[in-house]
C-alpha cells in the first residue's frame, strides 16, 4: 500500500517528536538528578546543553528518518507527487548523505537555539531556572525540533535535481 508523502511526513515527524520529548529530558534528568537549578553558563549550563542536544538530537533524527525514507521509497510504498519533490531554496543546497546532512542541520539548529536562549535570558535577566522547568522546556523544544528536522530530512532525501527523471530512487 502506497502512502501519500504528507502522511509519511506527519507520521515520521510525530514519531521523532515523541521520541525526543521522552528521551532528551529523561537523559538530562538521569545525568543531573541532584540539580536544583540550571544556570545559563557552565559545564552543566543551559547554553552548553542546548548546543549538544541540538547537534546530537538532529543527527539521530536525521539518520533514522533518512533510513526510513530510503526504505519506503525503494520498496515503492511512498507516493511522491508526479515529477518528484522539486523544492528549491536552501534545502537543495544541503548535502544528501544522512551523516553530513545531520551535522549541517545540527550545527545550524545549535547556532539558532543558543542565540535564542541567550536572547531570552538577557531579556528576563534571570541567570538560572529551576531544574523541572528546564526539563519541561527541553521536552517542548526537542519535540518541535524532532518534527521539523524529520520534515526537512524527508524533503531533502526526496529532492530531485533539475532535469532528473521522476522514477528517481534514493541511493543506498
Amino acid at each position: 500500500m502506497r502512502r501519500p508523502l504528507s502522511t509519511f511526513i506527519r507520521v515520521q515527524g510525530i514519531g521523532a517528536a515523541a521520541g525526543n520529548m521522552v528521551c532528551n529530558p529523561l537523559l538530562a534528568w538521569l545525568m543531573n538528578r541532584e540539580t536544583q537549578a540550571v544556570t545559563l553558563f557552565g559545564p552543566r549550563g543551559i547554553v552548553l546543553d542546548t548546543a549538544i542536544t541540538s547537534v546530537i538530537s538532529t543527527m539521530a533524527v536525521t539518520m533514522v528518518v533518512a533510513f526510513g525514507t530510503r526504505r519506503e521509497q525503494n520498496a515503492g510504498r511512498l507516493e511522491v507527487p508526479a515529477g518528484g519533490s522539486r523544492i528549491g531554496g536552501w534545502l537543495a543546497r544541503l548535502p544528501r548523505p544522512p551523516w553530513a546532512l545531520g551535522l549541517v542541520l545540527g550545527a545550524g539548529v545549535a547556532l539558532v537555539l543558543v542565540a535564542l536562549v541567550l536572547a531570552i535570558f538577557t531579556l528576563l535577566g534571570n541567570p538560572a531556572v529551576p531544574f523541572t522547568a528546564f526539563l519541561v522546556v527541553k521536552a517542548a523544544y526537542t519535540g518541535a525540533l524532532g518534527y521539523v528536522v524529520s520534515r526537512w530530512v524527508i524533503l531533502r532525501q526526496l529532492l530531485l535535481p533539475a532535469g532528473a527523471e521522476a522514477t528517481f530512487r534514493i541511493p543506498s
